[in-house]
This record gives structure tokens, C-alpha cells and sequence, in this order.
């Protein structure tokens, strides 16, 4: 008998036949026989083929080792995972005890369940969670000559030391454009700055990039920072290089270094970069804001969630990277930590900037927090509704429209869509305020 090729709906019509006649067959030397000729025509394995064979074959068990942990234990974690953002596991374990602290201190918590979600390790965690998960940003600049301010602020290859990723104070700066990808007009740009050793990140909103705005948001964010800046790097930019922000800098940080990053290496500022999308694009999505009636309310949203992230949201940071043949070998720290704990922990930092951070601990609630960072998104989803239509649609010509149907950006007369509305290319993958603010709600 030769062996043939089968489908599955085949093979399992010839398994319920093979079985009957498997046990019609009499005698040891006679199955076997049989057996031989049903594996050769099959292709089946010769153990495999008993067990399917088998009238006393029993449904396949469970594999591995048996759940440890009850249900409202794994009840508990899911609603501390939404809680905190949705963290993965290795980051969600180094905050369990304050939150399990923050949920005891609002009402009844099951004592035994806290217990249970306190013992548990980051890939248990992650097991535990794999039924909650769910399965399954533009930014343009205008690309105007900025030689004379290029020639006068060195490359950051040049100006940082060494040591720049291990002290406080070496920061990166970049913005972030909510123009719903369509750069004419005016609208809200993001400005990030994060520490690289701390991970501390501050973002405030500016309406449009002019040296005003920006100024004064640097020196905002740089006021609510607990570090010494000593050196910011930015991108090429025009918001970044032209003679006010210069006349800024001589002015008010005489001491700090500026430097840039190349044009061809936008991983010089990738540590700004990872933050733009982490703590600017999951806040405020991608649709078009253009209406300046929203910058304060975003202002006041982005500084809530900045504190948030910064106390109570640890990060995993890189420690180093080499590469070995087609392999990158990435070492990272052995215990996600938070930005705030990094500054209470580095020994450069001055005792006045961590009494700073302490009081804010002391302060702040990560619930009360969350809930903050929630109201402050559904106020702006209101406003965003409240928005009249001539302030949020600027004129489109037809080349424009024309351009942005053949390159398929969205359109940018379309403004961001108020709560439990969806419209345009980008509405099924922007986060809107109010959907930035489930994950902080109790469940």
C-alpha cells in the first residue's frame, strides 16, 4: 500500500474508519500486520497511530503545571493593569505594592487575592493577563536652510561626554506636531523634554512653533524638572535653531550646553523620540487640532500625566548595546524602575532636588492621579466638541485636497473627533482623549 496524500477532513474520516476496523482485527501478530499497512498509507507515526487508534483513547489534559492562583487573584491584577496603563509585566511588578496599598486605602480588598497578586513574577503576570490583552505618528518639519544656526551649535557626538547617559541632566528636546497629517495652516505642536538618565519626562502643548510658545514652555518644563539641566539636545528644526531661541539660551541658561543631532541620524534624540510616542501620541492620538482655545487644557492634561508617568510608571532602561555578527546584544537593568526613583537613587543628585521629589511622592496618590489625568481628558474631549467649525477647518484649496487623496493622508479640514465618534482615515487607529482615559478608571 502505498502512502497517500490527504486532507484533514481525510484523514480524520479514515481515523473513525481505521478505528472500527481496528478493533475487529483478533490476534497480536494480525494488528500488526494491519498497523503497518495503516502507517504506511497514512504517514502516521507508529506510536501515534495506536493512540488514535485506541478505543480507550482519552481527551488530551491540560499541559503544564496546574494554576496557582485563584480567579480573584487574577481579577485583581487585571483591574491594576488597566489601572496603571496597561504596563507589560516586568514593569507592572515593580509598582503592584503601591497600587495593592492605593486600592486598600479607597475601600474592601479581597486580603487573600492581594497576597496572591504581590507573589506573582513578571512572566506570571504576563500569563495571567493574556486573556485581557487584546490580540492582534506623523511628524513633518519644513526643510528650510538653517546653515548659519547648524555652523554655531555642535553635533552631539561632539558636545556630550562620555558619561552623558549615567548623570542627570543631559536632556533631549523635540516637538511633535498634531496636524492630522497636513502641515498647512495652523495647529498644536507638543513639546517633549526627558532626562536620558532618569527617564524624567515633562510635555506641554504650544500653539503653533513660534519662539514665544516654545520658549516659554521650555522654561516651564524646566522649572518642574528636579535636575540641573546641563546640556539639551535637539533635532534640526527651526523651532530649535534660529536667533530667539539662541537669545533664550544666552539669556537664561548661560551655563547649559546646546547641541544637534545629525540630519542623517535621527537616533542621535532617541531617547525623545521613544517619549513622543509613549507620552504624546497615546494622550492626544493623530487627528488635526487646530483650534487654540484647546492649548491650555491639553497643557494642563500633559502636565498631569507627565507627574503621573514620572512617580509612579516604571521604565526598563537600556544599559548598553554591542553587536555580535546579525545580532544585537541589548543589557538591561535588572529591576524596571521609575524616573523618580532613579533620582532618588543617583548619588550626584542634590539633597534639595530629592526632597523635591519626595514631597511630590508624598502628594500624589497613583489613583488620585489617574483619576486627574482622566478628568482633564474628558474636559478636553468636551472642549474639542465644543469647538465652532470655521475655528477647526482652515481653507483647502483643490491641488491640496487633490495631493492628500493620491498620497492618502487624512483630510485636514477634519478635526478630532469629540467621544464615541470615529471619522476619517486615522479615526480607527487615534486614541481620543476620552479612550486615554479608560485604562485609568476603576473597573
Amino acid at each position: 500500500m502505498g502512502r497517500m496524500h490527504m486532507t484533514k477532513d481525510e484523514k480524520k474520516a479514515g481515523l473513525a474508519v481505521g478505528r472500527r476496523r481496528y478493533a475487529q482485527v483478533v490476534g497480536r501478530l494480525a494488528k500488526g500486520l494491519w498497523l503497518d499497512e495503516f502507517c504506511a498509507a497514512t504517514g502516521l507515526e507508529r506510536k501515534h497511530a495506536i493512540k488514535q487508534l485506541s478505543a480507550c483513547r482519552k481527551p488530551d489534559a491540560r499541559r503544564g503545571a496546574p494554576r496557582r492562583y485563584t480567579g480573584g487573584a487574577r481579577r485583581l491584577l487585571t483591574r491594576i493593569w488597566r489601572l496603571s496603563g496597561k504596563l507589560c509585566g516586568k514593569l507592572l511588578v515593580a509598582v503592584l505594592g503601591a497600587y495593592v496599598d492605593s486600592l486598600a486605602g479607597r475601600g474592601a480588598l479581597d486580603e487573600s487575592a492581594a497576597a496572591e497578586v504581590l507573589r506573582m513574577s513578571a512572566s506570571t503576570v504576563d500569563r495571567a493577563l493574556r486573556s485581557a490583552k487584546p490580540r492582534g505618528g506623523i511628524s513633518r518639519r519644513r526643510s528650510d536652510s538653517l546653515a548659519e544656526h547648524r555652523r554655531e551649535v555642535p553635533l552631539k557626538l561632539d558636545a556630550w561626554p562620555a558619561d552623558a547617559a549615567r548623570t542627570p541632566g543631559w536632556l533631549e528636546a523635540d516637538t511633535v506636531a498634531h496636524c492630522g497629517g497636513d502641515m498647512s495652516g495652523s495647529f498644536v505642536w507638543s513639546l517633549t523634554l526627558t532626562d536620558v538618565a532618569s527617564q524624567w519626562t515633562e510635555v506641554g502643548c504650544v500653539w503653533n512653533k513660534g519662539a514665544t510658545g516654545v520658549c516659554g514652555m521650555l522654561r516651564t518644563m524646566l522649572g518642574r524638572m528636579p535636575v540641573e539641566p546641563l546640556g539639551i539636545n535637539t533635532d534640526n528644526g527651526s523651532e530649535f535653531l534660529n536667533h530667539h531661541v539662541d537669545r533664550y539660551f544666552h539669556d537664561w541658561l548661560p551655563g547649559v550646553k546646546r547641541s544637534r543631532s545629525r540630519p542623517s541620524a535621527k537616533n542621535d534624540n532617541a531617547h525623545v523620540e521613544q517619549k513622543n510616542a509613549v507620552a504624546v501620541r497615546r494622550l492626544f492620538g493623530y487627528a488635526r487640532i487646530d483650534a487654540p482655545a484647546l492649548v491650555e487644557a491639553m497643557s494642563a492634561a500633559a502636565a498631569d500625566s507627565s507627574l503621573w508617568r514620572n512617580l509612579f510608571i516604571p521604565t526598563n532602561r537600556l544599559l548598553s548595546k554591542r553587536r555580535e555578527g546579525s545580532r544585537w546584544i541589548k543589557r538591561y537593568e535588572k529591576r524596571p524602575r521609575t524616573p523618580a526613583q532613579r533620582i532618588l537613587d543617583d548619588p550626584t543628585v542634590t539633597p534639595a532636588l530629592k526632597a523635591r521629589v519626595r514631597t511630590l511622592l508624598a502628594a500624589n496618590d497613583p489613583l488620585d492621579l489617574g483619576d486627574r489625568v482622566g478628568a482633564g481628558l474628558a474636559r478636553l474631549a468636551r472642549l474639542m466638541a465644543q469647538v465652532p467649525a470655521a475655528d477647526a477647518m482652515p481653507a483647502r484649496t483643490p491641488d491640496a485636497a487633490r495631493t492628500a487623496r493620491a498620497t492618502g493622508m487624512p483630510d485636514a479640514r477634519r478635526r478630532a473627533s469629540p467621544p464615541g465618534t470615529a471619522s476619517g482615515p486615522t479615526a480607527s487607529r487615534t486614541p481620543h482623549p476620552a479612550r486615554a482615559a479608560r485604562p485609568l478608571e476603576p473597573s
